[in-house]
């Protein structure tokens, strides 16, 4: 027993190095029970930070790649299990039929290496201990490999993260922009329930018409419209948020809290941020994960050289006396019908095929940093002219409104005045809300997700 338990510390050990403690004994752990996500909060205002956490919480996808990365790290042990080898303790009991009187089997000694074979029963014990001396750097490259694609799986469940940091972030802005769009409606209806009161109050003196009444009347129904359509997609949008969080987040109960959209850093800070985004890291660990398939595959061209060594507890018979043996095997591969050369033709493709993969990753990220950031610039040049046109517009109305009174205008002029007003208002705010999105698209596109929200 002492050689079987000297034999076992170092194998542990091997595997406690390569894997972590943590890990060793993972398998034997009950998986805990997931928790409850939270719950509404009374007075609680939601910024997307906290949006984002509770949708980490929530979302699948996270599992999902979690899921993956254990997945790698099961493979890691497989792979590992190669170079430790095996250790087995084998118990049999031979039974046979008493042999027939007057055969040369029934004249046999018990001690005799004919009366072994004779006797009616036999039983032997032994631990097996299998360990692979050469296996032409298969385990190193398949170790290797299996930590390389852990590695992958970690960076692309990071990206998954950011990406839903994305998601939340355009859910999140749709709603507050709905939001806004149903009060300009409201604010534009208000507006021209003013004008019809006062072109009714005219109609009665005869300084108006019946069809400027009924006209005002038919734009209002026109934005009533509006409004209802504003509330339909407002209410979709919450729907969206509550998809992605688990809990139903209603628009007064979120807070803007963007900051740092007007000024951001230059282009290139962003594109040598980049270089560090997980998807990145992730193609990189990819090429390393094929390249250790080569080893591998390369393996079956090298000879295998394995050691077996038993340790027997209990033999009966003639062997009674031997307390182990020793085996030492050399395979030496010949012929395998081309099955080597293929499985590395194989790898090698694979191989080429990762770094193309790579190559094509670091130019698409580097593409959508600059798109993000020109749709950023464009956004915010756009924002700051339809402000001043929001504000030259409701100074226009104003002034319509005067020269109507003094009956320098007609009422079509005030009425168009007053749709450009409502024109210019809607357009300013979805321009807003996309400024906010390209925002968090630039931060997402360059790996920049803000440290109190990771």
């Amino acid at each position: 027993m002492k050689a079987v338990a000297g034999a076992l510390i170092p194998i542990l050990f091997a595997a406690q190095m390569l894997f972590g403690s943590s890990d060793l004994f993972a398998m034997a752990r009950r998986p805990s029970e997931s928790e409850d996500f939270p719950k509404l909060v009374e007075g609680w205002r939601y910024t997307v930070g906290d949006c984002y956490r509770l949708a980490l919480r929530r979302m699948e996808t996270v599992g999902i790649r979690q899921e993956d990365i254990e997945t790698a790290k099961a493979q890691m042990f497989q792979a590992a299990s190669e170079a430790l080898g095996d250790i087995d303790f084998n118990m049999n009991a031979f039974h046979q039929d008493a042999p027939k009187p007057g055969t040369q089997a029934s004249d046999t000694g018990g001690g005799s290496l004919a009366g072994t074979f004779a006797a009616r029963h036999r039983r032997d014990r032994e631990f097996t201990f299998n360990q692979p001396l050469f296996q032409g750097f298969k385990s190193v490259g398949a170790i290797l490999g299996a930590g390389s694609l852990k590695g992958q799986r970690v960076e692309e469940k990071l990206r998954t993260q950011q990406l839903i940091f994305l998601d939340v972030s355009k859910a999140f802005y749709a709603v507050l922009k709905q939001k806004e769009e149903v009060e300009i409606n409201k604010g534009i209806i208000v507006l021209f329930k003013e004008r019809i009161a006062e072109l009714e109050e005219r109609e009665k003196i005869g300084r108006s018409r019946t069809s400027e009444v009924v006209n005002a009347q038919a734009n209002m129904k026109t934005i009533e419209a509006d409004l209802e359509q504003s509330y339909g997609k407002l209410a979709n949008a919450e729907f969206t948020l509550e998809f992605l969080t688990g809990i139903p987040v209603k628009a007064d109960q979120l807070a803007d809290d963007s900051e740092g959209i007007d000024t951001v850093s230059e282009l290139s800070d962003y594109l040598t941020l980049s270089e560090q985004l997980p998807s990145i890291k992730a193609s990189e660990k990819a090429v390393k994960t094929a390249l250790q398939g080569i080893i591998v595959a390369q393996s079956g061209l090298w000879p295998n050289l394995s050691l077996v060594h038993n340790q027997y507890v209990k033999r009966e018979g003639f062997q009674s006396g031997f307390d182990w043996d020793l085996t030492l095997s050399a395979d030496v591969p010949l012929f395998r019908g081309g099955e080597n050369i293929g499985n590395i033709k194989e790898a090698y493709s694979f191989w080429k095929k990762a770094k193309l993969t790579y190559s094509l990753v670091k130019r698409q990220v580097n593409l959508q940093v600059k798109q993000a950031f020109q749709d950023w610039q464009t956004s915010k040049n756009r924002l700051r002219a339809l402000a001043e046109a929001v504000e030259a517009s409701e100074e226009n109305y104003r002034l319509q409104n005067e020269d109507y009174s003094r009956s320098l205008v007609s009422n079509l002029d005030v009425l168009q005045a007053l749709e450009v007003l409502h024109n210019n208002k809607r357009t300013a705010n979805k321009v807003r809300y996309t400024l906010k999105e390209n925002f968090r698209r630039l931060q997402v596109a360059a790996g920049e997700i803000p440290g109190d929200i990771e």
